[in-house]
């Protein structure tokens, strides 16, 4: 793959949730892959616009042939604030996510690639400007948002889609039977909390470690409990990592239990 821009990263990203989905994997490695990319995405406004116009163009359906040029013309001229280097710049940022191994959706694939020519080839001095190029993608994008038909579920660019969802919800209800009550009230509870109420979950599960832990090393003759509460005292809320770290504590308290 050798050019890199946000549709792709997110495809890839999200494909990979799917597929880890599928294989039974913890998730871990990915999940930490998806909130990268989110931070790479709010640090930098020349993705933020990329991503919000290739979201404008994936979503739009316009039948009139010059409205619908018109509405590409809009999002592309967008870009007239960046060069080129500040572009390519940012998209530097997103090749941490490229893996070769994944497949993609071809025509989505052809999408954002196609988007992303024009929004290169605007950018271009007179003599660079690839003209076969831009007919080309713009002849793609432009069939696509004449013959593209609305979902009314349709939302482009979520960090796990429609699909990945349905496989969860799936893999869930497979393996709930096999749950405790206690498991299935924290499963509950990391579905539907919000960001503070897990970091007040986050704060009860450490708390109650360490109150577990200083009880059984009143003595403080354990090493290894001694080395324990000191890692958890380290613990430090994290709004990316907060699931894993509640579900670890969740299990240390199971065991000391």
């Amino acid at each position: 793959m050798e050019k890199i821009n946000i549709g792709l990263a997110n495809l890839i990203v999200s494909a990979q949730l799917k597929e880890e989905f599928l294989n039974d994997s913890l998730l871990v490695e990915t999940n930490k892959n998806a909130s990268e990319l989110l931070n790479v995405i709010k640090n930098s406004p020349m993705l933020q616009l990329e991503f919000k116009v290739l979201n404008n163009i994936e979503r739009k359906q316009i039948d009139n042939d010059m409205l619908a040029v018109r509405y590409i013309d809009d999002n592309i001229k967008l870009f007239e604030v960046y060069t080129l280097e500040e572009i390519n710049n940012e998209h530097a940022k997103l090749k941490s996510f490229v893996n070769e191994s994944i497949k993609l959706d071809d025509k989505k694939v052809k999408l954002y690639n196609s988007i992303w020519t024009l929004i290169e080839e605007s950018l271009q001095v007179n003599e660079n400007v690839d003209v076969d190029n831009i007919h080309e993608a713009f002849d793609y994008v432009l069939n696509h948002i004449k013959t593209h038909k609305k979902s009314a579920k349709e939302n482009v660019f979520e960090n796990i889609n429609e699909e990945v969802i349905e496989i969860a919800v799936h893999k869930f209800n497979e393996k709930y039977d096999k749950m405790t009550l206690a498991e299935g009230i924290l499963f509950k509870k990391l579905i539907n909390s919000d960001a503070d109420k897990k970091k007040e979950l986050f704060e009860e599960y450490r708390d109650e470690n360490l109150t577990l832990l200083n009880a059984l090393n009143k003595e403080n003759i354990n090493t290894k409990v001694s080395k324990s509460i000191q890692k958890i005292n380290e613990m430090k809320y994290n709004p990316e990592t907060v699931d894993i770290d509640i579900v670890s504590l969740y299990e240390l308290k199971k065991a000391l239990g």
